[in-house]
Protein backbone atom coordinates (compact mmCIF):
# COMPACT_ATOMS: atom_id res chain seq x y z
CA UNK A 1 0.00 0.00 0.00
CA UNK A 2 1.22 3.50 -0.80
CA UNK A 3 2.65 5.41 2.16
CA UNK A 4 0.08 7.56 3.92
CA UNK A 5 -3.01 5.66 2.78
CA UNK A 6 -3.59 4.16 6.20
CA UNK A 7 -5.13 7.45 7.37
CA UNK A 8 -7.46 8.21 4.46
CA UNK A 9 -10.59 6.66 5.94
CA UNK A 10 -13.72 8.20 4.47
CA UNK A 11 -16.62 9.39 6.55
CA UNK A 12 -19.48 7.09 7.41
CA UNK A 13 -23.17 7.77 6.91
CA UNK A 14 -25.35 8.96 9.74
CA UNK A 15 -26.57 5.37 10.26
CA UNK A 16 -22.96 4.24 10.81
CA UNK A 17 -22.63 2.36 7.52
CA UNK A 18 -19.76 2.81 5.10
CA UNK A 19 -20.28 4.73 1.91
CA UNK A 20 -20.97 2.58 -1.15
CA UNK A 21 -19.22 3.02 -4.49
CA UNK A 22 -20.15 1.41 -7.81
CA UNK A 23 -17.03 0.75 -9.92
CA UNK A 24 -17.61 0.26 -13.64
CA UNK A 25 -14.79 -0.78 -15.97
CA UNK A 26 -14.54 -3.42 -18.67
CA UNK A 27 -11.00 -4.32 -17.52
CA UNK A 28 -11.21 -6.61 -14.47
CA UNK A 29 -7.65 -5.66 -13.44
CA UNK A 30 -8.63 -1.97 -13.22
CA UNK A 31 -11.80 -2.82 -11.28
CA UNK A 32 -9.78 -4.97 -8.88
CA UNK A 33 -7.17 -2.23 -8.36
CA UNK A 34 -9.83 0.39 -7.64
CA UNK A 35 -11.70 -2.00 -5.34
CA UNK A 36 -8.59 -2.72 -3.25
CA UNK A 37 -7.82 0.99 -2.89
CA UNK A 38 -11.40 1.86 -1.92
CA UNK A 39 -11.74 -1.00 0.55
CA UNK A 40 -8.47 0.05 2.20
CA UNK A 41 -10.20 3.40 2.82
CA UNK A 42 -13.18 1.63 4.45
CA UNK A 43 -15.54 2.07 1.52
CA UNK A 44 -17.89 -0.65 0.31
CA UNK A 45 -17.64 -1.54 -3.37
CA UNK A 46 -19.99 -2.92 -6.00
CA UNK A 47 -18.59 -3.83 -9.41
CA UNK A 48 -19.87 -3.91 -12.98
CA UNK A 49 -18.04 -4.86 -16.17
CA UNK A 50 -19.97 -2.54 -18.49
CA UNK A 51 -22.66 0.11 -18.60
CA UNK A 52 -25.61 -2.25 -18.94
CA UNK A 53 -24.48 -4.34 -15.97
CA UNK A 54 -23.95 -1.10 -14.02
CA UNK A 55 -27.53 -0.02 -14.71
CA UNK A 56 -28.82 -3.36 -13.44
CA UNK A 57 -26.72 -3.06 -10.26
CA UNK A 58 -27.82 0.56 -9.82
CA UNK A 59 -31.50 -0.39 -10.05
CA UNK A 60 -31.04 -2.80 -7.12
CA UNK A 61 -28.82 -0.56 -4.97
CA UNK A 62 -30.06 2.83 -6.20
CA UNK A 63 -30.78 4.40 -2.81
CA UNK A 64 -27.55 3.12 -1.23
CA UNK A 65 -24.94 3.99 -3.86
CA UNK A 66 -23.10 7.19 -2.94
CA UNK A 67 -20.73 7.48 -5.91
CA UNK A 68 -20.07 5.91 -9.30
CA UNK A 69 -16.58 5.49 -10.73
CA UNK A 70 -16.66 4.66 -14.42
CA UNK A 71 -14.29 4.25 -17.31
CA UNK A 72 -15.13 6.54 -20.21
CA UNK A 73 -14.57 4.07 -23.05
CA UNK A 74 -16.35 0.76 -22.70
CA UNK A 75 -18.04 -1.55 -25.19
CA UNK A 76 -21.80 -1.13 -25.53
CA UNK A 77 -22.32 1.94 -23.37
CA UNK A 78 -19.76 4.64 -22.70
CA UNK A 79 -19.17 6.11 -19.25
CA UNK A 80 -20.76 9.45 -20.20
CA UNK A 81 -23.86 7.65 -21.54
CA UNK A 82 -24.01 5.63 -18.34
CA UNK A 83 -23.82 8.83 -16.28
CA UNK A 84 -26.74 10.31 -18.25
CA UNK A 85 -28.80 7.18 -17.61
CA UNK A 86 -27.93 7.14 -13.90
CA UNK A 87 -28.68 10.83 -13.55
CA UNK A 88 -32.14 10.22 -15.04
CA UNK A 89 -32.75 7.86 -12.10
CA UNK A 90 -30.96 9.89 -9.44
CA UNK A 91 -30.08 13.40 -10.63
CA UNK A 92 -27.45 14.21 -8.00
CA UNK A 93 -25.40 10.98 -8.10
CA UNK A 94 -21.72 12.00 -8.26
CA UNK A 95 -19.60 10.40 -10.98
CA UNK A 96 -15.82 10.04 -11.13
CA UNK A 97 -14.67 9.36 -14.68
CA UNK A 98 -11.39 7.54 -15.32
CA UNK A 99 -9.67 7.13 -18.67
CA UNK A 100 -6.33 6.88 -20.40
CA UNK A 101 -7.41 9.79 -22.58
CA UNK A 102 -6.88 13.42 -21.63
CA UNK A 103 -9.74 15.26 -19.95
CA UNK A 104 -12.78 15.14 -22.24
CA UNK A 105 -14.88 18.27 -22.42
CA UNK A 106 -17.60 18.55 -19.78
CA UNK A 107 -16.49 15.53 -17.75
CA UNK A 108 -14.57 17.53 -15.17
CA UNK A 109 -17.10 19.82 -13.54
CA UNK A 110 -17.05 19.49 -9.75
CA UNK A 111 -20.00 21.89 -9.47
CA UNK A 112 -22.12 19.37 -11.37
CA UNK A 113 -20.76 16.38 -9.44
CA UNK A 114 -18.38 15.18 -12.17
CA UNK A 115 -14.63 14.70 -11.78
CA UNK A 116 -12.08 13.15 -14.12
CA UNK A 117 -8.75 11.49 -13.39
CA UNK A 118 -6.41 10.17 -16.03
CA UNK A 119 -5.15 6.58 -16.03
CA UNK A 120 -2.78 5.40 -14.78
CA UNK A 121 -3.36 6.96 -11.37
CA UNK A 122 -1.94 6.43 -7.92
CA UNK A 123 -4.22 5.43 -5.05
CA UNK A 124 -3.92 8.90 -3.50
CA UNK A 125 -5.22 10.59 -6.67
CA UNK A 126 -8.17 8.19 -6.77
CA UNK A 127 -9.01 8.72 -3.11
CA UNK A 128 -8.64 12.48 -3.40
CA UNK A 129 -11.22 12.47 -6.21
CA UNK A 130 -13.53 10.16 -4.29
CA UNK A 131 -13.26 12.25 -1.14
CA UNK A 132 -13.90 15.46 -3.06
CA UNK A 133 -17.09 14.09 -4.61
CA UNK A 134 -18.35 12.43 -1.43
CA UNK A 135 -17.82 15.60 0.57
CA UNK A 136 -19.91 17.54 -1.93
CA UNK A 137 -23.02 15.49 -1.14
CA UNK A 138 -24.96 15.10 2.11
CA UNK A 139 -23.59 12.22 4.22
CA UNK A 140 -27.06 10.69 4.73
CA UNK A 141 -27.88 10.13 1.05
Amino acid sequence: MEAGLEDVTMTTKSDGSSQLVLVVDDDPRIRSYIKVVLQAADLQVLEAGDGLEALAVFHVWRDRIDLVITDIRMPGMSGPDLAISLRSLRPAIPVLFVSGDSTPSGLHDPGKGFLFIEKPFFPKALLDGVRRLLQSIPVAC
